[in-house]
């Protein structure tokens, strides 16, 4: 166009427009328009990029965060489920849960970590624990509610999760045959039964746990009973730490109204609950011949507690095998050769032990009888061939069964 034109104009005359500047004026706004639109460009291209990254920062930060938290309950779940493993005290005293695999354990590159404290103040509307004594670095525990904290942190995000757990009863009995009443009703019959405090492991081998009495009583009276209906040809039949027989009174065993709270407890976590079962022939156990918590209690509408006030018996017969926790209100007898291995707690109406046959118990009983009935005694009779092991191996997979009832749980400022 520009050459054209330039001919044209040439003919004009001097006045005529030089061709080079119309051109020039036309180069120019284009090139004008073409850095506009390169600099609108780069400028849109830049803004995509920050919103892109900043997007994609946003959503790691967001997954880190995620992690951590997941971390941070991970943490809680693992103290969770190991508390019932040990005292509760020793745990606030000696952070026994603090060791190697839960303090500032690495988990695909993030870390987590659980403290373990008193409710030493009020937490989502449960009282705080009233108790004075010290454990460590806070107050021993007297409610049985304690405050886990987790931890965790995952590429530079960390996030505090607090809870309040109601923590069930540490399964370490004084010995294999635990009474917790002042009076008892005790009954040996013949020459062939065991009561043993040695720890035995379920193979039959001597377990790591020191020896413990046969039988563990609250108070003399109650001990002078079970020495004077011993025979001297059923005296070895008691047999543990110290003399023989061996018949100890323990100031460490439980009250009856601790127990009652105990079994309360347990309840709340039965994996299999029988009302008045009556005679019972088949394994109380998972299908996988895995342990669990048994409660057998009397008519659910006979007191406020849904029965686990009023007596309920079961009679435990033939060959099947049991292992876990069971819980029993009422009475408790084994026939034949059934087995039971792991922890078992009588308490409630008359409750009352029977062991006769060739039936075993690998593990401990405890008995508080908590009404009239029997007198108001605790009470056992072991017959034939029955017997009682002490084993920390069955106590212990029993309280893997359990773990801390979660009351409350709250997200807070890694500042507290």
């Amino acid at each position: 166009m520009c050459p054209l034109l330039a001919k044209e104009r040439s003919a004009w005359g001097k006045d005529a427009v030089p061709s080079h500047t119309i051109c020039s004026q036309e180069g120019g706004v284009v090139l004008v328009l073409v850095l506009l639109l390169t600099g609108f460009l780069l400028l849109l291209g830049s803004a995509l990029l920050t919103i892109a990254s900043s997007e994609r920062q946003v959503g790691s930060n967001d997954r880190s965060a995620a992690q951590a938290l997941y971390l941070a309950e991970a943490a809680i779940e693992r103290t969770r489920r190991l508390l019932p493993r040990f005292p509760v005290n020793d745990v606030l005293v000696n952070n026994l849960l603090l060791g190697g695999w839960i303090n500032e354990t690495s988990a695909d590159s993030g870390t987590y970590r659980a403290t373990v404290t008193n409710n030493v103040e009020s937490i989502g509307g449960l009282p705080q624990d009233g108790g004075t004594a010290v454990c460590g670095s806070t107050t021993c525990d007297t409610d049985g509610l304690v405050v886990i904290t987790g931890t965790g942190t995952f590429q530079g995000s960390l996030r505090v999760v607090r809870v309040v757990v109601e923590v069930p009863p540490f399964l370490g009995p004084p010995a294999p045959l635990t009474l917790v009443n002042s009076t008892v009703d005790p009954l040996f019959d013949g020459e062939s039964f065991l009561v043993s405090g040695f720890d035995r492991n379920l193979d039959g081998g001597a377990g790591p746990s020191p020896a413990h009495p046969a039988i563990a009583l609250v108070s003399s009276e109650a001990a002078s009973t079970v020495l004077g209906i011993l025979t001297p040809g059923q005296q070895s039949r008691a047999l543990g730490v110290g003399a023989t027989p061996s018949v100890a009174v323990v100031a460490n065993a439980a009250t009856s109204g601790t127990l009652q709270g105990v079994k309360l407890q347990l309840a709340r976590q039965a994996d299999r609950v029988l009302v008045n079962p009556g005679t019972i022939y088949e394994d109380l156990r998972r299908i996988d011949g895995g342990g669990q918590v048994t409660l057998v209690t009397g008519d659910p509408s006979a007191d406020s507690n849904r029965g686990l006030d009023t007596a309920g018996d079961v009679i435990l017969e033939g060959s099947g095998h049991g292992s876990g926790v069971l819980v029993v209100t009422g009475e408790l007898t084994l026939r034949g050769s059934y087995r039971f291995d792991g922890a078992v707690l009588l308490v409630g109406d008359g409750s009352r032990l029977t062991l006769e046959g060739d039936s075993m118990i690998i593990g401990s009983v405890i008995i508080a009888n908590r009404t009239t009935s029997h007198a108001g005694r605790a009470g056992f009779a072991i017959r034939d061939r029955a017997q009682l092991h002490f084993s920390q191996e069955t106590l212990r997979g029993a309280a893997r069964l359990l773990s801390a009832r979660l009351r409350t749980w709250q997200e807070i400022p890694a500042s507290q």
